[in-house]
Parts: structure tokens; sequence; C-alpha cells
């Protein structure tokens, strides 16, 4: 057989054996109203389009497939995208490649405005990962130039495909986030990109689920919150390659001396790096605790889907920036946030494993 016949059999159109199959196993307040198994092929976003998705309540639909046609998958993306439904990668299953692609279209639209909220998970022991397109030459042979452009254009159109769906945005929700893009696009077609820690999920925007949320909060969980809601807030360094470095590179500019401080018996305040003529603090008010506790001891009790979709506490916090020098001592920034020298201040609401270091493993989170 040519290699062109070969790669648009394997990539566009595999048979009956390899194509998804689509089963229901509840209705839409359960964990998955229905599940996507096998490999992806054509004809499975047209599965997905005539699916029940219970009007405004949405769907969930959990996902369990290593991938196979990109094209296929970017349908099935849109196809998603445009219904209200729900995605989840549930503790056991892999969603990857074409999948992954696919998973990101979860979302619904809510209120009599219809304002779109995303709507995608993964459970601790769920795998979720991704890649670039790639030619996928098989090793050893040779190939008339023909089959390779043919080849090329096909793994450029999966290419543009991503792209798309990078530019893709409803009410200020991207389907896909600078950093994710930034990781699939470095990531080989033979590798795979999974989303493993927490500080991943964060600046991924990818809902972690499944994980039981903290009801005793110590001043290290402060600084941990409070590192990873800048890292989420800053966004990606173009110079940076992974999670893990965006957080050390805050740890190293963090300033000395004491760390988190208790303002007016009003706020905790957590002092970050500096830069010029000021340094970034983390603001939690007082009266927030109480009513996240509250919540995640009722999460921590209660099913995990309630109404078939991820509902878990989550903390409001204030980043902000402080009129005090870089490497002046502590007191002063518990002053200046007490007499209101503030620069800059931008609101952030984190999910509570934003508690947790931002290099905990997914699997090591407290199970729900």
């Amino acid at each position: 057989m040519k290699f062109g016949h070969w790669f648009l059999a394997l990539t566009l159109t595999a048979g009956p054996a390899f194509c998804g199959e689509i089963v229901e196993l509840g209705g839409f307040d359960a964990e998955c109203s229905y599940k996507f198994t096998g490999k992806v092929a054509p004809g499975d976003a047209a599965k997905i389009d005539a699916l029940n998705t219970y009007g405004a309540a949405g769907a969930s639909l959990c996902l369990d497939s290593p991938g196979g046609s990109l094209l296929e998958g970017i349908a099935m993306f849109n196809a998603i995208w445009n219904s209200q439904m729900h995605t989840r990668v549930v503790k056991g299953d892999r969603c990857e490649s074409a999948c992954a692609i696919a998973w990101l279209g979860g979302g619904v639209e809510e209120g009599s405005l219809a304002v779109r909220f995303p709507s995608r998970s993964i459970e601790p022991g769920g795998i979720l990962g991704f890649h670039a397109p790639s030619l996928n030459l098989p090793d050893g042979g040779s190939y008339p130039a023909k089959d390779v452009e043919n080849a090329f254009r096909i793994a450029l159109t999966a290419a543009e495909g991503y792209f798309d769906i990078k530019l893709t945005t409803d009410d200020n929700v991207e389907a896909l986030n600078d950093f994710l893009y930034a990781r699939i696009l470095e990531t080989p077609g033979d590798s795979m990109f999974r989303v493993q820690t927490v500080a991943e999920a964060l600046m991924a925007n990818v809902a972690v689920s499944a994980a039981k949320a903290p009801e005793k909060i110590l001043k290290t969980n402060l600084v941990h919150l409070c590192e990873n809601a800048y890292l989420v807030h800053r966004g990606v360094d173009v110079a940076l390659s992974d999670a893990a470095a965006h957080l050390q590179k805050l740890r190293d500019a963090a300033e000395p001396g004491e760390r988190v401080g208790y303002v007016d018996e009003t706020s905790w305040v957590v002092r970050m790096d500096g830069e010029r003529r000021s340094q970034s603090v983390c603001v939690i008010r007082e009266s927030t605790f109480g009513f996240f506790l509250g919540r995640a001891e009722r999460y921590n009790a209660e099913g995990l889907y309630p109404n078939g979709r991820v509902d878990f506490p989550t903390i409001s916090l204030s980043l902000q920036k402080v009129d005090v020098w870089p490497g002046e001592p502590a007191q002063k920034v518990w002053d200046a946030v007490s007499d209101e020298l503030i620069l800059t201040r931008d609101s952030i609401e984190m999910p509570h494993y934003a508690f947790y270091d931002g290099l905990t493993r997914l699997t090591d989170l407290p199970p729900h």
C-alpha cells in the first residue's frame, strides 16, 4: 500500500472496528451521563451531536480513549463546545491526544443571559495528555514526495485546528489558554504532556474533582494558595519550560523574612516578591475563611457531582502591589496594607486544591 493511502486511512478514515463507542450510563445528574470509549474516528462528532443534553442542565460525557484522528478530535471539540456538556476523565481512565482536544470543549451556558462557564475536569488517577500534530512517518522507509506532502498537509490542517481552538472564546472563557497551548506545541507527536501536578492543572485551567477540600488551614497553606494564585494571574513566561520552573522562579524571588502577617485582625497577608519600588502581596480576608470552611465541610460530606457537575469550594483573594521598596521589612508591608497604600489590586478566585503545594502530584491529593 502506498504510504499516502496508509496515512490517510489511519488518520482520517478508521474503520468500524476502531470507531469510538458512546454508551448511556445515567441522566443529567449522573457522574457520567454518557461514556466515550475506544479510538477517535470519523463519525464520532456526529454521535455527540445526536446526544440528549437535557436542556439547560447539560449532560456529562466521560472520556476514556487513547486518541485517534486529530481532525475528528477537533470536530468533537466543536460539537461539545456548541452543546450543554460537561467533559470528565474519571479515576482509572485516560484521555489523550485527539480525545484530550475533544475534552477541551466542555462547558455550559447558564442564566437568562446564557453566560458560558467552563465545565471540564479530571479526577486524580485519571490521565489527560496532549501533544503536537506530527507526520507519524513509519521508521526505515523512503516515500515519494507527493505522499509526504499529503501527510504534511494533514498535519498542517490539524495544527490549524489547534490554532482555531486557541482563538475560541465565549464570555471571556478560553477553550485553550497560553500555558497549555505552549505545552502542546512543544511536545512532539511521539511524546505526551500529561497534567500531573496541582500547578500544571491550575496553569492549564484544568479543573480537578474528587479531591478532598481542606477543613483546617495553616500558614503554609496560605503561602501555597498565594503562590498558585500568582502562577495563574501572571500566566506564561516564555523563557520557562513548565509549571515547576514558573513556581521555582516565584520562590527564588520571594522577599526574605516573615512571609505571613495578620493585619488589623481582618486580613491575612502573604508577602511575595518585589520589583522596582513595590512589593507584591496576597490578601485574604478573615471573613472568607468561615464561608470557605463551611462549604468545604459540606463538599466533603456530599456526593461529587451534584446535578451532574463539578461544584467544589473556592476562595476569593486579592493580589496587590503595595508602596514599599523591595527588601524593606515585613512590618512596613503590613502597615502599607493597613493604610491602603495600594498601587494595584486584582481579585481572583481559586479552587480548594490551590491550598496544596503546587508541586503536589494530583494522585497524592487526599481523596474525596
